[in-house]
């Protein structure tokens, strides 16, 4: 049975937070939540897009009152969310997350290592090897300027000082011509 879209404008809502539990084993670790009179297919399991384990259900009470939960996880980092999955029974949800093998939790750290040791090695490249680089990269001709590399801070930095600079003139120019149009007005009025 399929429930109109305009009935969802009438419902009366019981936000309730369910009680939770992890365990932690040596293969994986379990979150289970303690979720009385829901159902299977009234419960959503997702990761959103911070990376967040998000559990969320709904279910009807009676009449247009429901009750709803919303909770989020984070995720640990030793653990596989691409094998994540859950089971419900007699009203306890448990989400197994299984953790990574030993080999790929090394490579990831490998990784973010070499990561680390490219942003610092950038760092320490000098500004006129960093624009030369940019100069092989989009064939400067000989009458294009070239400009200081400038960061996004330095950026958003100067952006402000217009702003506030505009600010000051258009206050000055709007005091200016109050005090012309008063003495206009009084000139007027003599």
């Amino acid at each position: 049975m399929e429930i109109p879209k305009h009935a969802h404008a009438n419902r009366s809502y019981e936000d309730f937070d369910p009680l939770f539990m992890w365990r932690r084993e040596e293969g994986r670790d379990t979150l289970e939540l303690h979720l009385p009179g829901f159902k299977k297919d009234q419960i959503r399991i997702h990761i959103n897009h911070v990376g967040l384990l998000v559990i969320s259900g709904e279910r009807p009470l009676e009449g247009n009152r429901w009750k709803r939960f919303k909770k989020e996880f984070e995720i640990p980092s030793y653990c596989n969310d691409d094998a994540i999955h859950g089971n419900m029974m007699e009203s306890i949800l448990s989400v197994v997350m299984p953790k990574k093998s030993p080999v790929i939790l090394q490579e990831e750290q490998e990784m973010k290592q070499e990561k680390r040791a490219d942003r610092k090695g950038e760092s320490e490249i000098s500004e006129e090897d960093h624009i030369a680089g940019h100069a092989a990269e989009y064939k400067f001709e000989e009458h294009d300027v070239r400009l200081p590399v400038e960061t996004t801070r330095d950026v958003a930095l100067k952006f402000m000082l217009v702003m506030l600079l505009i600010l000051v003139v258009a206050s000055y120019i709007s005091d200016v011509s109050k005090s012309l149009m008063a003495q206009a007005a009084s000139y007027f009025h003599n």
